[in-house]
């Protein structure tokens, strides 16, 4: 059925759409339109009571968790306003999915409860098929509207539910992190190589426990933290090579120094390392240092810049992309994770927004095309992604902008904020 064979009085359909998301709504205004339906938009609860007194739509679409006036509240208003409850109401949510929570939209008087995502053509069939009977002689018959009281009671066990289901998911994020913390300790405090983070002043944050073979027992990492990272060096104060080749070409590889003992003795090291932003948003340096004493002049060679790179970034306990050209050059088995794949190379050449959950694909592209489009300083986009498991989550994109073998690049940390 076309929408021109449901049009009141000759006139486009009107629906009313009351989403807090503006990328949600934006996405569902397109689809309609496109549809042949006139759309009003609305961010809230009080928002929609108001346009719809002011412009009575045909039919109302609405989310349940928005700020102000959530979708149940506006629900229980609409039916108790004699204007508006003769008009279909039909909710469309993504957070509120039990049966519980449905039963109370149906005792609101809604008369259609989607759960997102629902496939296009599903979702205009049930728009359609709602217009239809309600505008026919099949059309239900309107119930009486829940006293406050029982509305108020039903509201409220719905909102428990929400946060038990809450409670639930961030326990089990917890867990994820605990075994994603243990499981990265294991490997930071077995890695053969020194890794140290410092501020870009020198000062060090972080040192990995290996130090102490690098300096035959001399140092402990906790000696050093809050040391400055240019006592352990022989040479120009620290960051001068390394800083030059990260100007040069986004990262230092294989950068030969020596490190002095707290005897004054000295142990030939090389150092490989890179500008990263912390979780925090601050600037620092992450770097490797490798005790390369006894290495033949040729084993000193360094090897092509892609596998030290790697075998740097590999190492590091956060996700790390690098986009170039709008495509996934690189990302280390830690973003892989996060994204829920098995491995980087699944990832490596897409386009970053096709990874973004589907109702989210359009602002993703614009998001990260500001992002890309920015010649200097940080920068940064948030977007919605689906994991491969079919999952969403909540991603930040924060970033530098320099360069990847040899070439223009934005390198860039990926951390979960949060699942809606």
């Amino acid at each position: 059925m076309r929408v021109d064979d449901i049009a009141v009085g000759g006139l486009m359909t009107h629906v009313l759409i009351v989403e807090d998301r503006e990328e949600n709504r934006t996405l569902l205004k397109m689809l309609l339109v496109a549809n042949g339906y006139r759309v009003t938009v609305a961010g809230d609860g009080m928002q929609a009571l108001d346009a719809a007194r002011r412009d009575r739509p045909d039919v109302i679409v609405s989310d349940v968790q928005m700020p102000n006036m959530d979708g149940f509240t506006l629900c229980r208003h609409w039916m108790q306003d004699a204007a508006l409850r003769a008009i279909p109401f039909i909710f469309y949510s993504g957070t509120y999915v039990r049966a519980d929570d449905q039963k109370l939209a149906f005792a609101l008087g809604a008369v259609r409860y989607l759960i997102k995502p629902v496939e296009t053509a599903v979702f205009l069939e049930e728009l359609r098929q709602v217009l239809k009977h309600w505008a026919g002689r099949d059309a239900p018959e309107l119930a009486a509207p829940l006293d406050d009281a029982t509305s108020h009671a039903l509201h409220g066990q719905a909102l428990a539910r929400k946060l038990e289901d809450k409670m639930a998911q961030l326990e089990a994020v917890n867990r994820q992190l605990r075994a994603s913390e243990e499981k990265y300790r294991r490997i930071y405090e077995n890695l053969q190589d020194v890794y140290v983070e410092a501020r870009l002043d020198g000062t060090i944050l972080e040192m990995s426990p290996k130090v102490a073979t690098l300096s035959k027992g001399q140092y402990k990492s906790e000696d050093l933290v809050g040391t400055s990272v240019d006592a352990l060096y022989t040479d120009a104060p620290y960051g001068d090579a390394i800083q030059e080749a990260i100007r040069q070409r986004g990262q230092a590889i294989d950068v030969k120094s020596v490190f002095r003992n707290r005897d004054g003795s000295l142990v030939p090291c090389s150092v490989s390392a890179a500008i990263v932003r912390g979780v925090d948003g601050e600037l620092k340096t992450a770097a490797t240092w490798r005790d390369i004493t006894g290495r033949s002049k040729t084993d000193r060679e360094p090897v092509d810049d892609e596998t030290q790179f790697r075998s740097l970034l590999e190492q590091w306990f956060t996700g790390i992309v690098v986009i170039q050209d709008q495509r996934l050059a690189y990302c280390n088995p830690r973003a892989a994770e996060i994204l829920g794949y098995a491995s980087a190379a699944e990832l490596i050449g897409n386009d970053p927004s096709s990874i973004s959950a589907a109702r989210d694909v359009a602002a993703a592209a614009e998001a990260l095309g500001r992002m890309l489009e920015k010649e200097e300083g940080p920068v940064s986009c948030a977007f919605v992604a689906a994991r491969q498991d079919g999952s969403i989550i909540e991603l930040e994109l924060q970033g530098i902008r320099g360069t990847y073998l040899g070439q223009s690049a934005i390198l860039g940390v990926i951390q979960s904020i949060a699942w809606k």
